[in-house]
């Protein structure tokens, strides 16, 4: 009995639990259906509100309306007729360039064969303008005078000697009707007429040359004399040296070519002839500046230089790396490696081995073969050089063989040059004896394939003669380096030798070098002396903080305005405005060609004549108009590398990046799939094979992703690729699918009326893409001016018709405000503070409202100066491609990671303008405003203490209940905290974020950045004194222990040498602490113990370098696909868990109504996946570098000619060893 008793109990009390836990989940799931119920009624009433705020401000239908009658104008945008005219437009200005450089270099050719041979010494009185020595630029009526009678009597000069000469095969200006075309400017002016009888003297006082009349012209950017060129000399090259004033003599009549070659095409820039001499011709006329990156420029290590004046190149370095390299030999070793590896280029493979008794890649991946010369990899090399250590003693016959090998191999591989191959061998001296007939087995029966150039590092004569021997009889030149400043020009000569055989050849067909992506005049590694100068800046200002807030806590007097910590001007500050400014970077190629030496026996060429071609120009031929929004062009290199792309992104906190210049296309066009980093997909790497290829392909199409807002949006699209070659580039249209082939025919629209455009052009609230050309031969300061200019001439392109049309039908924007009382009401309800369209011919309108709070934007970070671009600028490409599916919608945006607490926080509405004619539809506008955030926030907390029961229960404010109003990229667009407002809601509730895509509400994706700085703390280099220390104690370790001496100095005077080598310390400490570490040059920091030193210490930032590298991160999306209301329900667990959120969409808007539980104690421990959307570094199994030479080694076409050989250069090292670099007697 008792026992069935005890199993009614049980079984009652099983009954009863399983009631009480259905009473819980029903109770669950109707507070669940509550807050449902809620959210969507709070998500309806906001989007009522947004819907007729947005509505009636950006006077939407009003809009459309303005626009409708371009319905009828729309048509099919053909593909394959868009890339031809292109193309043709562009080949058109490169073949101008082209002629413009040919012109340089035939006149030099012929002027050179032609000079006058009387010698100059440094003591003569012939001088020069010298751009790095000009003290007086002010164009006085004096100085003006004054040049105006050297350009007459020159000219002169010029026009009675040419007519006399003889011809030149193979040279236009062997013509003379071609030369006296030269001087026709002159003769066409009164009072300009020579008499060859009685020429003028032509020298003037060294005085003269001090001052030239310069005058700021906007075409370049700074003050120039278009009268006259200038010389630029190398750093290292003295300016009385003979051969510098002879060949400034002779190439004096280049200005007369200059001049014409800028009056036949103004959309020149700088021209210039370079001589391997050190000196070149630069016009227009212009004074050096003072910076240091600049002084330090050497037009022979540019790579426009470089491929002119030889062939591409393989190169082997072999470095020295016995005991006896360290301090000085050292330096100099690092040098010469250093100045080899400034003159190659992406054409260029090259490695490095260091030698003793067995050989050893610098870099360890870079093994048994060559890798492409590119900025990535050499200065991946450059990292290394001071890194590697010194032993034993180096056996060269070694070295040799190792580098023989490694270039024959190369040889037969389809990476390689397939020109010039070479070994540099930098020595101190041949410790072993050497096996001499290893040249003639590998090299000399080979018919020399390969060039060997020696470096000695020592003294000795014996050693001279003997690594002179290997250069001279292998095709080489011997250089003996023991003096830094002649590294440099010693260096050079092995860019002479390998000249030679061009020269030899003087093709008159020669192939124009169009270099790759760099910027004017600045050194290849910029990024790292700025960022050093800016990191400089930053610790000083930490220092002089903490030692002014000192001073005042102590009342302590100044004893001197000027001293370095307490100045508040200093040096570096120019090099911190220089970094901000971002116009300060010239980005450019260059077309340049080698300039023969014509007379017999000169063997190597004379120089290169060069044009420098902005990328500006290429800009301009590009139909903006015709690709639309989403649409673009872009142009590659030869070796699959961006010379211009939209999504290019080459600087980084306004620094240059240092591999701006080394983007591949892969990296840039990313397919939309689920592979792994740098795991590029079949389609993608075809299609890059044949771009670099330049083949004939009528149509590729790729789906793609790419980023927008800084790389916190994702975008996806289909994408249809046209490409054209245009000289060694290819140039490539890209189209989107849905809505890239429907444009309007602005050939078909009318053009408004005078009277009516004049009215509109005169309005302040407009502006146009700066970058689009409305008016090629218009001048103006800003793009305003200059469309306004357009339209005083009357010109007519198709885009000026265009961009007219959208500001006569736009033209009521200008009375807007004032006439409507809602419209009143609404900018007093809600705080707006403007309202924008922007069209796709570039327009942009704007009006303002006074604000209640007295809101003001600074003119220079104001909407209309940030926000000019049109169809460029990322809120017009996400309306665009959002309302694209759902012309309902408008687009809600607030600023990142903002608060929400300042009353300056505005929230930004856009809403894409479409025009629609059966299967054509095409965006031809975005209309957008912005309101304060903060009126939003105040109506949004009315809203949401709302319910439909008489008394509310639940609410926003509830303690379970947290709201958030997320945009479609999961970001927070308002919330119960303020604080919130910008930031990833996965920041906030990753559980939260984990289960919205769980439940599939939303889609994350991996997002790549290839092209990402990482900001790393380089490696300690040792100092010179520690690892001589380091070898002796390893050299000792060897040696049998000595008995310790006793040291027989008293006590006293330990004591005082202890304390006099402490003294010693302190002042090191200062020195470096004080200076060194704001000049970022410290090797290491002395650990004081004194406590002033400490704070000292603490003050100091953690130096960085920039460093490329690639990154990844989650980016988030909206399913569009998702039903909503939408709750993720769990029974059998707590109230606060079992429903972690409810979510809705607001109507017609991009944003959804998220209430969650409180989650931060109950829930706390609840398992969610982590997506981080902040960047984190791509960590490969070898650094990047190494990864992508050997992992993204993809195809790349060599374009330029080869000359490596040339049978008459066979005897020049037999007959006078001279050409080798013998120099004594």
């Amino acid at each position: 009995m008792k026992l069935i008793l005890l199993l009614l109990f049980v079984w009652c009390t099983l009954i009863l639990k399983s009631e009480s836990v259905r009473l819980k989940a029903n109770e669950d799931w109707r507070a669940m259906e509550r807050v449902k119920s809620l959210v969507s009624m709070w998500a309806h009433k906001i989007g009522a509100k947004l819907q007729q705020l947005s509505k009636k401000m950006t006077r939407e239908d009003e809009v459309e309306k303005s626009f409708v009658i371009l319905e009828d104008k729309l048509v099919q945008e053909d593909a394959a007729d868009l890339i031809h005219d292109v193309a043709y437009d562009i080949e058109t200005m490169m073949k101008q360039k082209e002629e413009a450089v040919h012109n340089i270099a035939d006149y030099m050719e012929f002027i050179h064969y032609h000079r006058n041979d009387t010698p100059l010494f440094e003591n003569g009185t012939y001088d020069f303008y010298n751009a790095d020595n000009l003290t007086y630029t002010d164009p006085t009526p004096e100085l003006l005078e004054d040049l105006h009678s050297i350009i007459l009597n020159n000219e002169c000069h010029w026009k009675c000697e040419q007519p006399s000469k003889s011809d030149l095969t193979n040279n236009k200006f062997t013509n003379p009707k071609r030369r006296l075309k030269l001087f026709a400017p002159r003769d066409n002016e009164e009072g300009r007429e020579c008499n060859c009888k009685h020429l003028p003297e032509k020298e003037r006082s060294s005085q003269t040359y001090e001052s030239l009349p310069l005058k700021h012209d906007s075409r370049f950017g700074t003050k120039v004399n278009l009268d006259i060129s200038i010389a630029k000399l190398a750093l290292n090259v003295y300016k009385r040296e003979q051969d510098v004033l002879e060949g400034l003599r002779w190439s004096e009549a280049l200005d007369l070519v200059f001049k014409e070659n800028y009056k036949n095409d103004p959309t020149l820039t700088w021209q210039y002839f370079a001589s391997p001499k050190g000196f070149m011709r630069h016009y227009p006329a212009v004074q050096w500046e003072d910076e240091d990156y600049k002084k330090t420029y050497d037009f022979r290590t540019r790579t426009w230089y470089t491929e002119a004046f030889t062939s591409p190149k393989d190169i082997i370095i072999l470095i020295d790396r016995s005991g006896s390299i360290i301090g000085t030999r050292r330096a100099l070793s690092n040098q010469i490696v250093n100045q080899i590896l400034d003159t190659l280029n992406d054409n260029d493979f090259v490695n490095i081995y260091t030698f003793a008794n067995f050989t050893e890649p610098l870099v360890k991946c870079f093994n048994d073969t060559l890798f492409q010369a590119n900025e990535e990899n050499l200065r991946l090399l450059r990292q290394a050089i001071p890194v590697y250590e010194e032993m034993f003693v180096a056996n060269l016959t070694i070295g040799i063989s190792k580098a023989f090998d490694i270039l024959e191999n190369f040889r037969r591989t389809q990476t390689s040059a397939n020109c010039n191959q070479a070994i540099m061998v930098i020595h101190e001296g041949l410790d072993y004896d050497y096996d001499k007939e290893i040249y003639a087995k590998r090299n000399w029966k080979k018919n020399f394939p390969v060039r060997i150039f020696t470096y000695q590092l020592g003294l000795d004569t014996t050693d001279a003669r003997e690594l002179e021997w290997i250069a001279c009889s292998n095709m080489g030149y011997w250089g003996n380096m023991t003096d830094m400043g002649d590294i440099r020009e010693k260096m050079l000569q092995y860019l002479n030798v390998m000249s030679r055989p061009i020269n030899l050849k003087a093709d008159k067909n020669r192939t124009f070098i169009w270099s790759y992506l760099h910027v004017d005049l600045a050194d290849r590694r910029l990024s790292n002396w700025l960022w050093k100068k800016f990191e400089g800046i930053r610790q000083r200002d930490i220092f002089l903080d903490y030692i002014k807030r000192g001073i005042f806590r102590q009342n302590l007097m100044l004893t001197s305005e000027n001293h370095m910590l307490l100045k508040e001007e200093y040096t570096y500050q120019t090099y911190l405005s220089y970094q901000r400014d971002k116009a300060a970077y010239d980005y450019m190629t260059t077309v340049s060609l080698p300039v023969f030496a014509r007379r017999p026996h000169e063997y190597q060429l004379l120089g290169v004549a060069g044009i420098d071609v902005p990328l500006s120009l290429f800009k301009q031929l590009i139909p903006y108009e015709r690709l639309g929004v989403n649409g673009y062009a872009f142009i590659v290199t030869n070796n699959g590398y961006i010379l211009t792309h939209p999504d290019h992104h080459t600087e980084f906190q306004y620094i240059l990046k240092p591999t701006f210049n080394r983007v591949d296309i892969l990296e840039v066009e990313i397919l939309n799939d689920d592979k792994e980093p740098r795991s590029f997909g079949d389609s993608v790497v075809k299609f890059r094979q044949k771009l670099v290829n330049q083949e004939s392909s009528v149509n590729v199409t790729l789906k793609v992703k790419y980023a927008l807002n800084d790389n916190k949006r994702l975008m996806f699209a289909h994408r249809h690729y046209y490409f054209a070659a245009i000289g060694p580039f290819t140039l490539c249209v890209v189209l989107p699918h849905k809505y890239g082939f429907d444009i309007v025919n602005k050939t078909l629209l009318e053009r408004p009326s005078v009277k009516s455009s004049a009215s509109s052009l005169a309005s302040s609230y407009w502006k146009v893409h700066p970058d689009w050309i409305y008016c090629k031969k218009c001048v103006g300061d800003t793009p305003e001016d200059k469309v306004r200019s357009a339209f005083s001439l009357n010109e007519n392109s198709s885009l000026l018709t265009s961009l007219l049309y959208d500001m006569e039908a736009t033209k009521w924007f200008d009375e807007y405000g004032g006439s409507d009382p809602v419209e009143e009401q609404f900018v007093i309800d809600y705080q707006v503070h403007k309202v924008f369209l922007a069209t796709y011919s570039g327009l942009t309108r704007w009006r303002n409202f006074e604000d209640i709070n007295n809101i003001r934007e600074e003119d220079e970070d104001s909407f209309e100066k940030r926000n000019n671009r049109a169809i460029d600028e990322d809120w017009y490409r996400r309306a665009v491609e959002l309302n694209f599916g759902d012309e309902s919608m408008f687009i809600y945006s607030v600023p990142w990671e903002t608060s929400g607490y300042e009353n300056n926080t505005m929230i930004t509405s856009t809403k894409a303008i479409f025009v629609e004619n059966g299967d054509l539809k095409s965006p031809v506008a975005v209309v957008g405003l912005q309101f304060n955030h903060r009126e939003m926030y105040e109506w949004y907390n009315d809203i949401t203490t709302q319910c439909k029961e008489t008394r509310c229960k639940i609410t926003c404010k509830h303690k379970d209940l947290n709201c958030y109003i997320l945009d479609n990229n999961a970001y927070i667009v308002l919330s119960d905290e303020p604080e919130y407002i910008g930031r990833y809601i996965g920041d906030i509730r990753p559980d939260i974020l984990s289960d919205l895509i769980d439940d599939q509400i939303f889609i994350p994706t991996r997002m790549f950045d290839y092209q990402a700085i990482c900001q790393k703390i380089p490696p300690k280099k040792e100092p010179e004194a520690v690892r001589i220390r380091k070898r002796k104690e390893r050299m000792a370790a060897k040696k049998p222990k000595a008995r310790p001496v006793k040291s027989s100095a008293p006590p006293t005077v330990v004591k005082i040498m202890n304390h006099f080598f402490a003294l010693k310390d302190w002042i090191v400490t200062t020195f470096y602490l004080l200076v060194n570490v704001v000049t970022g040059q410290e090797d290491e920091i002395y650990n004081s113990t004194k406590e002033e030193y400490i704070n000292f210490a603490k003050l100091i930032i953690e130096k960085t370098v920039p460093t490329p590298c690639d990154q990844e991160r989650w980016l988030f999306n909206l399913n569009t696909s998702a039903k909503f209301p939408f709750s993720h329900f769990v029974e059998g667990t707590k109230f606060q868990c079992s429903w972690p959120y409810v979510i809705d969409k607001i109507p017609n808007t991009n944003l959804l109504f998220l209430a969650t539980n409180d989650g931060e104690e109950a829930c706390k421990g609840r398992f969610s996946n982590i997506y981080s959307n902040e960047p984190k570094e791509i960590i490969y199994n070898t650094s990047l570098p190494c990864y992508i030479a050997t992992m993204n080694n993809y195809t790349r076409r060599m374009y330029m000619d080869c000359h490596n050989r040339n049978k008459k250069e066979d005897h020049l090292n037999q007959e006078n060893r001279y050409y080798c670099g013998h120099t004594w007697t």
